[in-house]
């Protein structure tokens, strides 16, 4: 008899096939239900990974103790010698008595293996080394052109409020944005950004001229009545290209009922234009809340957020008001979170806003680790409610960038977008996240589809700034001039272009820029004397302690830009991700001082990547 036989004869005799092939068939199911458990309970993105190292340490185990120990009416006893003649009889059974446990081990086998990959391809950031070194991505799903998209488009015009006291218009726009935020949902409808369609409001202008110069084929429009707890909803769908009105209805309903509204527009507008939901049932374009003050207190938040800077702390308390009526309104937990993200950037939003660059330093170390905190569990929180919601994973993809954990970072950005698409802030996020992470042409790109989806002038005011990033400044001060313009005065903003205007000599604008900014006068005056003069010894001490790494080359002293570059960087510190990869610290690339800066930031061995010199030349 030949000995490999009796071994398969003995591994069936003590069940190890039988153990082999349960095993894996378990282990490919709980492996199934680890992704949702991880989610709903907030647990770290490595416990997938625990999980699947110790099912698999785990299977070769089980084998071992289905040779050495078997079950009995005593108990689990050590498994005994083969009685005389019992592994003969095993042997010399028919195939079709001794192939079913050996493939029976086969299917265990490779359910195990299956759900190894499975949860591989589920918590991979799908991205190459490119991440945060020198390689591209093989992911372009931020980049799609906007020109290729062929489905029908259309633009929700702003609702007019009708309501008596005409003091409802927060919530008649904030239902134009819900209307045109479900309609988005539906994926063979392309629909023009909010801040498109608002340029138009107050406006009575002919329909073809609002079509064209939105480049949509069709239009919504419509008003609002609300009065106590009665509600009237008119909408109407027409054709730009003629002004023929194709479908039009007015909903008279109690508060109760807008979220049904909100559904059934979005089912007659789908079904006008014959194109099909992608959804087995309709409700599910929203996510309503049973408590209607606090739908009402979301779109008050939502209000505050589109103007950003120190509206963001007021879109941040309405959003915490909402949450304390309706605690289990994922919508509002995810708003919460991306409203406390976005502030820390914006200081003049704080409590108590710093009055000078020093007290911002002082004040950083305390402030922003606790945005980042509540920013996070309030993502989470919103993931546990409905892990489907986009905006809670981009805020989450924010806190973990801002938090320099850069592959978790990119994979809840790609996860966002793969629920939503179109979602301008994803694109515009993630976007920041290739800008802090050194890959500028990819920030590029990012930015301009946030613009193509949503032209706010914060967007256009990065792609400003990515242009400058780029090494393309003559591009930039243009865009950011605008941007700047149209947002009122936004810091950050007005920084952009200062920079800008400072690397193209343009001297006289930036200081006028800096003393709009708050800065002092004299102080401004001393900077542009040593930066036109390229003296650093003309510096007052205030203005030297205020001068980053780029400043220092600018003024010829790359060794003191390169001591700066060693100064302390505080895990939450925005101030390394503003000047990390600007050109002007070109130069400065391969010393140690920035190897070292880039070791602090999790990004070692990053190189930069800028759109190649061909496309700069081509651009128009």
């Amino acid at each position: 008899m030949k000995s490999y036989q009796q071994l398969f004869a003995e591994m069936k005799r003590r069940k190890v096939f039988k153990v082999a092939g349960v095993y894996g068939v378990v282990a490919f199911g709980l492996l199934q239900v680890a992704e949702p458990l991880a989610i709903a309970l907030g647990l770290p993105d490595t416990f997938l990974t625990y999980v699947v190292a110790i099912l698999f340490l785990g299977f070769p185990l089980a084998l071992v103790l289905a040779w050495a120990l078997e079950v009995t009416p005593d108990g689990v006893q050590r498994t005994g010698d083969a009685a005389p003649g019992e592994i003969e009889a095993i042997v010399a059974q028919p195939m079709s008595k001794r192939w079913p446990a050996g493939l029976m081990a086969l299917v265990g086998v490779g359910a195990l293996v299956a759900g190894g990959w499975w949860v591989g391809r589920q918590t991979a950031p799908e991205v190459s080394e490119g991440a945060t070194g020198s390689e591209q991505t093989n992911v372009r799903l931020a980049f799609t052109d906007p020109g290729d998209d062929l489905r029908p488009s259309l633009a929700v015009l702003p609702f007019a409020d009708m309501s008596p006291e005409g003091d409802q218009e927060y919530f008649s726009d904030g239902i134009t944005e819900e209307i045109l935020n479900t309609l988005a949902k539906i994926r063979e409808l392309k629909v023009a950004a909010r801040t498109s369609a608002f340029a138009f409001k107050g406006q009575n202008l002919d329909m073809r001229a609002v079509g064209d110069s939105l480049g949509v084929a069709y239009l919504i429009e419509g008003s609002v009545r609300k009065a106590g707890n009665q509600l009237r909803i008119t909408a109407q769908l027409i054709s730009a290209e003629d002004g023929t009105h194709l479908w039009s209805d007015t909903y008279d309903r109690t508060l109760d009922d807008v979220f049904a509204i909100q559904t059934e527009i979005a089912q007659a507008i789908a079904e006008e234009l014959r194109i099909p939901l992608g959804l087995t049932n309709p409700s599910d374009l929203v996510t309503p809340t049973a408590d209607l003050e606090a739908y009402d207190l979301y779109l008050a938040g939502l209000a505050q957020m589109r103007t950003r800077g120190a509206a963001v702390a007021e879109a941040a308390r309405l959003f915490e008001a909402a949450i304390a009526r309706d605690s289990s309104w994922a919508p509002a937990w995810a708003k919460l979170a991306e409203a406390r993200e976005i502030l820390t950037w914006y200081q003049e939003g704080w409590d108590d806003p710093p009055d000078t660059h020093e007290e911002w330093m002082e004040m950083m170390p305390t402030v922003i680790p606790v945005l980042l905190d509540g920013a996070e569990q309030a993502a989470r929180q919103a993931l546990v409610l409905d892990p489907n919601n986009a905006s809670a994973h981009v805020a989450l993809g924010s806190v973990l960038r801002d938090r320099r954990r850069y592959p978790e970072s990119e994979a809840a950005y790609m996860r966002a977008l793969a629920l939503d698409p179109d979602n301008a802030e994803a694109h515009h996020q993630y976007g920041e996240f290739f800008e802090a992470t050194g890959r500028q042409a990819d920030a590029l790109r990012s930015y301009e589809r946030s613009v193509a989806l949503d032209p706010a002038p914060v967007r256009r005011a990065l792609v400003g700034n990515s242009l400058f990033l780029n090494d393309r400044p003559e591009e930039a001060v243009p865009i950011l001039r605008q941007a700047l313009t149209d947002s009122g005065y936004l810091p950050l903003i007005g920084g952009w272009l200062v920079d800008a205007l400072d690397y193209l000599g343009e001297y006289e604008e930036s200081a006028r820029l800096r003393i709009g900014g708050g800065w002092d006068p004299e102080l401004v005056q001393n900077l542009t004397r040593a930066l036109e003069a390229r003296d650093a010894s003309l510096l007052s001490a205030e203005a030297r302690a205020r001068l980053t790494p780029p400043y220092w080359m600018m003024l010829g002293e790359p060794d003191s830009a390169a001591a700066a570059l060693m100064a302390p960087l505080a895990p939450y510190d925005h101030a390394g991700d503003y000047y990390t990869f600007d050109p002007r610290l070109e130069p400065l690339m391969d010393s140690p001082q920035m190897q070292d800066l880039l070791r602090r930031m999790n990004l070692e061995g990053v190189q930069v990547q800028r759109t190649p010199k061909p496309e700069i030349e081509a651009a128009p």
